[in-house]
């Protein structure tokens, strides 16, 4: 059993179509059922940092048209669907050099240097009201927050997490900043993956123990408490109604 109040089995590697999942429980479906609310089948989609191109191919079979964004095609799988090399020099507009109505952006914010220009970059390739889905570990969940008051990280940033390439830790109030003084707008916010209250999925003393301060975290926490993630959806501000702030003077 897994779900939002209990766990009580190990997780495990998850596939689409034999691609494997690299995203918590559950996060893909749950992004591409949000993805779908905002954005029509038959629309362009850029997939960045497609990975081995597991969400790529969820949205190709639903007939959108999607082109794929990586730095590693040798480990791309579904070959039907056009595969775009990554510049990390030369960022996504240089790489691509396209428009497209939305672009798919799912737990790669984290592994960047700079959030700010991440977001600049994707905007260049998305039309006037086109749609971005992003997703990021959620270090505000109640669970971070019980990491952070034990040992000073964030829960997934711990010194081992560096390992994959977790580098850039950020709150939904910093995408919030962020998005809105790089001509985005925000649209909605909502949690992602699978972070049960309680967990049971392996029955020694510790992780018992700990069941009782997740409880509580969870009971006193406020403000994106809930997922091992957080989705963003937000469409693109077009270039007559965005003004960029001047240095220093964000809009909050």
């Amino acid at each position: 059993m897994r779900n939002k109040l209990i766990s009580t089995t190990p997780k495990k590697d998850e596939f689409y179509n034999g691609i494997r999942i690299c995203a918590d429980y559950k996060l893909h479906e749950q992004a591409f059922e949000f993805f779908k609310k905002f954005v029509s089948p038959g629309s362009t989609v850029l997939d960045i940092g497609a990975g081995q191109g597991a969400f790529s191919k969820r949205l190709n079979d639903d007939n959108y048209k999607v082109k794929a964004l990586d730095f590693d095609e040798e480990n791309w799988k579904p070959k039907e669907i056009p595969f775009l090399k990554l510049d990390i020099n030369k960022g996504v507009y240089n790489s691509v050099n396209e428009i497209f109505d939305a672009a798919v952006c799912l737990e790669v914010i984290e592994h960047v240097e700079n959030p700010w220009e991440l977001l600049r970059d994707i905007r260049k390739v998305v039309k006037p009201g086109g749609k971005l889905i992003l997703s990021t570990p959620n270090i505000t969940s109640f669970w971070s927050r019980i990491y952070f008051l034990r040992s000073g990280y964030y829960h997934q940033f711990m010194p081992y997490d560096l390992e994959y390439g977790h580098i850039s830790p950020i709150t939904y109030h910093e995408i919030r900043i962020i998005a809105k003084n790089t001509g985005w707008k925000m649209l909605d916010i909502r949690d992602g993956g699978y972070l049960p209250i309680f967990d049971f999925s392996e029955m020694k003393p510790p992780l018992l123990i700990s069941n009782l301060f997740r409880w509580f975290f969870y009971l006193i926490s406020k403000n994106y408490k809930k997922g091992w993630a957080l989705m963003f959806m937000m469409e693109k501000i077009s270039e007559d109604e965005f003004i960029p702030p001047e240095p220093g003077k964000y809009i909050l």
